[in-house]
């Protein structure tokens, strides 16, 4: 029987992922969101007026996910919905001045994560790290 390989590359970039998530999960703790929310409210900030059906494409998931997050982020005050003057059933969402803020504060922890994962790597190591995870991204797509 073969076993799991422990030292496979899927394996490895699958337990970094996990690590960094992890970590950046728990610093965003503390500012009352999560990277999930995040996401979406970074998408939000970026396309002020969008509806759902275009976040779940951008955020690549799916719309009962996007639901459910933007339920939360409505709940704490950091998106609103409007109604849609084209379409009735559909809203349109915009980030309120909470949002901003938590985003801001946000945006912060995770440079500062980004930093200090950066920092384990020389210059020419992280160039060349990024390198290969563009290519490995490019194959997989």
């Amino acid at each position: 029987m073969n076993n799991i390989n422990n030292e496979s590359i899927g394996w490895q970039v699958s337990k970094a992922r996990k690590l960094l998530k992890n970590k950046l999960q728990n610093r965003l703790k503390d500012r009352g969101i999560s990277s999930e929310q995040l996401k979406i409210l970074n998408l939000i900030i970026s396309k002020q007026g969008c509806n759902q059906k275009e976040l779940a494409e951008s955020s690549e998931k799916d719309r009962a996910a996007v639901t459910r997050i933007l339920n939360i982020l409505e709940t704490n005050n950091l998106v609103r919905r409007e109604s849609s003057k084209r379409d009735r059933r559909e809203f349109l969402l915009y980030t309120t001045k909470k949002g901003l803020g938590v985003y801001s504060e946000a945006v912060k922890v995770l440079n500062h994560e980004t930093n200090a994962v950066e920092s384990l790597f020389s210059k020419t190591e992280l160039k060349q790290f990024k390198i290969l995870l563009k290519k490995l991204i490019s194959k997989l797509s």
